[in-house]
């Protein structure tokens, strides 16, 4: 009886129609974001021209209307393609166009208030700085004035915060159960002007302003937060129950790190990410200068400084330094590469399918339409008030973009304008940037890595021949490389180790990285199992055997079954190939086979 390599690691397979790739990419990331012949270029001038349409002419789709009312600028960012940074699309409304003070024409330089997409950047700071003992040190013996709470002198685990349990870690990863707000700004009892609503209307008892604490202005001192902080509930019974969002936990990270490194958040800023990366126009305050105050977005706010919030939501920047900000995280450039991967992973689900949290990444699954990969994006929004954004980090194709916006409404209900024009916006790029990345990377795997591969030994009977199994010859591949043929000292090991299935290679390491590799190779690693969707139809689904998560695994196959069969301490799937400056291909070795094959054609 002979078994294929995929028998012997996991003899009973599953015949379901699921998604069987590692959680990665299914090609090196492209090169070209921006020629004349990229894809990538091509759909995003295809975006503009669309968006164009849109906010210039009557044919508006519904969902896009708020996008003439709001002001925004989005730009995309490679770390393999520096020009990619130039592709940009930028609104100024109505509104802006009125306005006597600050810009009124946006472009890549625009500063914008960034919201919470500042938290991204109080925990870069931690990490770059901070112990792993420092990290899960609890809050009680960091913060003074932050004990243990009690109440009617016991601890109450309904109102009482447990603050010897909770740790700047778990600050960061939303899952602390610390409440969301530590100020007062959105309580009904302060807010109850700015929403035109008399809490005592709707039922509620008269209560004194003195009952939400010492920050009832919306501006104190550390001492008077933390007063306010103690005084509020906490959402969960503990940290790490489940994922909730904090700007309050965020406020208390920025107070943690200020004690533990005995410095001001605002200067670290500046020290740690700002300066090195040459963030010239991002700070921690509102600018002064007139040059700087002529490139901003000035609305209510803009000029609201406040020390304490500022680790949560009060930094200002441009998609120009944002680009910098991204391209520096894709490239390890500030954090070391193995601690930038772990941090770019998920800490905890969310009760979407599509959705994780993490520090404090929101990660969001797209789903490919053609092939049902899935892709994830680490993203950070901001929402607040006048002012939002998002920085879109997309680790598969080492590339990303970022999206800033401003808008004043009438009153504090009227931002929501402001939001679903930003979430419209981000899946108009999204939806129209993904598709055209992976049909890039593809495009870019036919040419360097397609063709047939001989030993220069003329004695040496051995062939590996690299293509894709689309249906449709002329279209760029949909489910990765394929490997074609695979002779063997004259022996056919498709037939003999896969049962004649021809595997897809998929990308493990890339070039040069961490060291493991020298500059110019790349490895791929050699998978029997189909790409399909993640995501089944549940009827289909039952018609081939599939009633729930266990019988419906075969969507983690590659994960179980990498690396299962060795020769000689090599991996039977493993194909290293070595590239040009290019990333052209010009030979390969398969690893049990330990002779370099030469790229032919």
């Amino acid at each position: 009886m002979r078994l294929s390599i995929y028998g012997l690691t996991l003899i009973s397979a599953l015949s379901t129609p699921t998604l069987a790739d590692f959680n990665g990419p299914t090609y090196p990331p492209p090169r070209d974001l921006t020629s004349d012949n990229s894809l990538v270029r091509a759909a995003w001038q295809n975006l503009t021209n669309t968006l164009d349409l849109y906010l210039n002419g009557n044919n508006t789709p519904p969902e896009a209307a708020t996008l003439k009312e709001v002001t925004w600028s989005a730009g995309l960012f490679s770390i393999h393609d520096p020009e990619a940074s130039q592709l940009q699309y930028h609104h100024t409304s109505a509104q802006i166009k009125k306005l006597r003070n600050g810009t009124n024409d946006v472009d890549g330089d625009t500063i914008y208030r960034v919201a919470s997409v500042s938290k991204l950047f109080t925990v870069l700071v931690g990490l770059l700085e901070l112990s792993e003992e420092q990290w899960n040190r609890p809050l009680s013996k960091i913060i003074p004035g932050l004990g243990a709470n009690e109440t009617s002198g016991k601890y109450d685990p309904v109102y009482s915060t447990p603050w010897d349990k909770i740790t700047p870690w778990s600050l960061a990863n939303q899952i602390s159960g610390v409440a969301r707000q530590g100020l007062p700004a959105l309580d009904l009892l302060v807010s109850s002007e700015a929403f035109g609503v008399d809490p005592t209307t709707l039922g509620f008892p008269p209560l004194p302003l003195s009952v939400v604490g010492p920050c009832v202005t919306g501006s104190c001192d550390e001492a008077q937060f933390i007063e306010s902080a103690r005084s509020q509930p906490p959402m969960f019974v503990g940290p790490w129950t489940t994922p909730s969002y904090t700007n309050n936990g965020f406020v208390l990270l920025g107070l943690a790190i200020k004690h533990l490194l005995g410095k001001r958040t605002v200067s670290l800023y500046e020290d740690l990410i700002f300066g090195p990366l040459g963030m010239s126009s991002s700070s921690a305050f509102s600018p002064t200068e007139s040059a700087k105050l002529a490139r901003s977005v000035i609305l209510e706010g803009f000029d609201l400084d406040f020390d304490l919030t500022v680790p949560s939501g009060g930094l200002l920047s441009t998609i120009n330094d944002l680009a910098k900000f991204g391209t520096a995280l894709l490239n390890a450039t500030l954090l070391e590469a193995e601690a930038t991967r772990k941090w770019m992973k998920p800490s905890s689900h969310t009760a979407s399918l599509t959705a994780s949290v993490g520090a404090p990444w929101e990660i969001y699954r797209y789903i490919h339409p053609d092939t049902g990969k899935v892709t994830d994006l680490y993203t950070k929004s901001g929402d607040s008030g006048n002012y939002g954004g998002n920085l879109v980090l997309i680790p598969d194709y080492n590339a990303g973009f970022s999206f800033l916006d401003g808008y004043q409404g009438a009153s504090i209900i009227d931002s929501t304008t402001r939001s679903t024009a930003q979430n419209v916006a981000l899946d108009y790029i999204i939806n129209a940037v993904l598709p055209a990345l992976e049909a890039q990377a593809a495009t870019e795997a036919m040419l360097n890595f397609f063709g047939t591969y001989k030993s220069n030994d003329p004695e040496l009977d051995s062939t590996v021949v690299i293509s894709f199994n689309n249906t449709n010859a002329t279209a760029v591949p949909a489910n990765g490389l394929t490997l074609e043929k695979w002779i063997s000292n004259g022996t056919d090991v498709l037939a003999g180790w896969f049962e004649s299935t021809k595997p897809r290679l998929l990308p493990s390491i890339p070039m040069g990285v961490d060291g493991g590799l020298v500059q110019g190779q790349v490895a791929f690693q050699a998978t029997a199992n189909p790409q399909t969707s993640t995501y089944t139809d549940p009827e289909a689904a039952k018609k081939v055997g599939v009633i729930g998560p266990f019988t419906g695994q075969g969507a983690n196959f590659d994960w179980l079954t990498a690396g299962g069969t060795f020769y000689g301490n090599m991996g039977i799937q493993e194909f290293v190939f070595d590239v040009d400056e290019q990333g052209r291909a010009t030979c390969v070795r398969p690893a049990v086979m330990r002779k370099t094959l030469q790229r032919r054609s």
